[in-house]
């Protein structure tokens, strides 16, 4: 998510508490914006104190889809594993 997106949830202070020391590190991404884990900026929040709202459900799935789509990407997977997934066979 961009830190906009992230501030729409969690409030405008968001891009003030952005600055502050130990904020997550936007994540790379080609094009030039910048992308944050919700998962990082979320247990930061929680550990300075901040409320964190719920995340609806569809976008924890996103999330673990992505993240599962990123760790299989060059991984040495069966086809009929990425099959079950409704992968892409490569």
């Amino acid at each position: 998510m961009t830190l906009a997106e992230a501030a729409q949830r969690c409030g405008p202070e968001l891009f003030e508490l952005a600055r502050r020391h130990g904020f997550p590190e936007p994540e790379a991404s080609p094009g030039g914006t910048e992308f944050y884990s919700r998962r990082e900026v979320a247990t930061w929040l929680a550990r300075a104190g901040h409320d964190v709202p719920e995340e609806p459900r569809a976008l924890l799935i996103a999330d673990r889809a992505l993240r599962l789509a990123d760790v299989l990407e060059g991984a040495d997977v069966p086809p009929g594993a990425l099959h079950a997934l409704g992968l892409p066979i490569t």
